[in-house]
């Protein structure tokens, strides 16, 4: 039974047979597999297939399935990343999972909805080998059962989690070996290189890179999981000086969903090492294994800042802030190409009273800058920064209060040293526009239709609230020169950007049905803030892993002119269609239903 509903609402949530035509299988078929096929499959895998079972179950009368964890203790732990990613079944925004069993006090939570496997997978996969993945996958795939691919990391789009799924989960999937001069598939080169097993996080491979005196490009957070990251690319504290984590991979192990076990480099199965260098996570099948090349540690990192709002309530002032927003975005790409990265967050509304000594929310942005340089010095951070403190000012008439922050040098390890309780940000429900910007976009533009994109992607769905947006600047420099033959089949448009800017202004109501707070908050952005990505960018796109699955342009968007030959290449491993994420290859031939849990063909028009 999918959630609360019996067969028979099941049955009336089924597409018409004139819109869709075959569906996943699922409990409704007479072809789902029965109990004793399931245990015949646990006993080929050695006994690792585990029935979902919510950990917040414990919060529910009878502990319906049984969670060893009591609730206190999931409430207390909701928040964290890390927590989900250990749980198998668990997802950590549970609005992909239709909030199915989640504990009281949370995102999502509604006293009536009880708790039931719903929008989660049906069993789990512990796997702890390739042959046990290549054997579960092919014995769903001959059943037409949905397969999805849950690793140790985020997903803030729903791709890890699925109704009446199998689940792969390489949590387990943990091995972590420093070899030097390992050769270079298809070269007479070697590279010292870090091979990792695919179901690591970050942090763990942070730490040990740091053993033998390298480091490798990743995510910032130490939570986040090596798969998800690298396939779609991959960004980070160094991609502004070695290119994206995709950039950085020499070869992957992947198990299809036909149960094939490939080896793909630069000298064999090329088309499949191509593709997931940069489509995105569980696309192809499960990437057991990354070969990552490994580098120098920088010899430090300085740090500093500086805080800008508006000095006051009348229009000057916020005009002013506008102008000396609009000077710190066209300044970028010249910034970075001197060696600068970091951060550049923008708040409006109530949401800017946080992040800023101001006391009540203003008109106009409030703008805190976090810069960093590798191998440099305090002098030179101090320098940059008064240079430009001195031109927002100019810019802003000396309307705003501007506050520098002092430059601090420090070692790379004591900046970068993961910090896995840092990530605090699961359990909540929302959705993500991003872009990435070039000199095009921000030193080339006339200032005044700058200052006018700037203030209509700051728009915010409720006004009180305000808006966040986050500019991260990976680009410049490491992506730009990255050898051709490295790049993958990433997005294009990271080789001219600079900044990935993310726009937080969308409301999703957490306890409205899932499917209807999420298709109004895609409305939402598909009037508002798409159209002026589209209009301002119209040639860039954005990054997946931080983007707005129900974009209506997102073929474009996630894999621009790479997409028709990447559908080639997911068709070629996976013929069947196994493996279904939102706004992945080929998505637009299935409608998934969160409501029933159904996944179905399209039926072509």
């Amino acid at each position: 039974m999918y959630g609360s509903l019996s067969n028979l609402a099941l049955a009336a949530l089924a597409p018409s047979s004139g819109l869709f035509t075959a569906c996943k299988t699922s409990p409704l078929n007479a072809s789902w597999p029965s109990v004793n096929e399931w245990a015949a499959l646990n006993s080929s895998i050695g006994g690792t297939l585990v029935q979902a079972a919510p950990v917040a179950s414990s919060c529910y009368r009878g502990n319906p399935f049984s969670s060893s964890l009591n609730c206190t203790e999931v409430q207390n732990h909701w928040s964290y990343a890390a927590n989900h990613s250990g749980w198998p079944e668990s997802n950590d925004y549970s609005i992909w999972n239709n909030n199915s069993c989640v504990p009281p006090g949370v995102d999502g939570y509604t006293e009536d909805k009880g708790c039931s496997i719903g929008g989660m997978p049906q069993y789990i996969v512990d796997a702890r080998s390739e042959i046990q993945v290549a054997k579960a996958m092919a014995w769903a795939s001959d059943r037409n059962i949905r397969i999805v691919i849950k690793s140790t990391g985020h997903d803030l789009s729903g791709r890890s989690t699925g109704a009446y799924s199998l689940s792969i989960w390489t949590h387990n999937f943990n091995r972590i070996q420093y070899q030097q001069g390992w050769p270079i598939p298809g070269s007479n080169d070697t590279a010292d290189v870090l091979i990792c097993g695919g179901g690591n996080n970050w942090g763990n491979v942070y730490n040990a890179a740091h053993k033998v005196g390298k480091t490798v490009v990743g995510g910032e957070d130490a939570t986040v999981g090596l798969g998800g990251l690298i396939q779609n690319g991959g960004h980070g504290i160094l991609s502004s000086s070695h290119g994206l984590a995709s950039d950085n991979v020499y070869q992957v192990r992947v198990v299809t969903p036909t149960g094939r076990i490939l080896v793909a480099n630069d000298a064999q199965n090329q088309d499949l090492f191509w593709a997931v260098r940069g489509t995105g996570g569980g696309q192809f099948g499960v990437v057991t294994e990354f070969v990552l090349q490994t580098h120098q540690v920088p010899e430090n990192v300085v740090t500093g800042g500086l805080t800008f709002y508006p000095r006051s309530k009348d229009n000057a002032s916020a005009n002013a802030s506008w102008s000396a927003f609009a000077e710190v975005a066209s300044s970028l790409p010249d910034l970075m190409d001197q060696g600068i990265t970091g951060s550049v967050m923008v708040a409006t509304g109530g949401g800017a009273v946080s992040y800023t000594d101001q006391s009540e929310a203003l008109e106009g942005p409030s703008v805190v800058l976090g810069f960093l340089m590798y191998n440099s010095t305090e002098e030179n951070m101090n320098a940059t920064l008064q240079d430009l403190a001195a031109n927002l000012t100019r810019v802003s008439l000396n309307q705003v209060n501007l506050t520098l922050r002092s430059s601090e040098s420090q070692s790379y390890w004591s900046y970068a040293k993961p910090d896995f309780l840092a990530s605090r940000s699961a359990g909540a429900a929302s959705l993500t526009s991003s872009r990435l910007l070039g000199r095009k976009e921000l030193s080339d533009l006339p200032r005044s239709d700058l200052i006018h994109y700037l203030q209509q992607l700051s728009a915010a769905q409720v006004i009180k609230s305000g808006t966040m947006l986050v500019w991260g600047l990976q680009g410049g420099k490491g992506p730009a020169s990255t050898a051709e033959i490295r790049r993958g089949s990433v997005l294009p448009a990271w080789r001219t950007a600079y900044a990935h800017v993310m726009s937080y202004g969308v409301s999703v109501n957490a306890t409205a049905d899932p499917s209807k707070a999420l298709a109004a908050g895609a409305e939402w952005l598909e009037t508002v803030l798409e159209p002026v990505w589209r209009k301002w960018a119209p040639h860039t796109g954005s990054y997946m892993n931080e983007g707005n699955p129900f974009s209506s342009t997102w073929k474009h968007d996630f894999y621009g002119e790479n997409y028709p030959r990447l559908l080639r290449v997911k068709q070629k491993y996976d013929p069947s269609g196994s493996i279904f994420v939102w706004s992945g290859l080929g998505s637009d031939h299935w409608h998934y239903d969160l409501q029933s849990g159904l996944l179905c063909r399209v039926h072509p028009q």
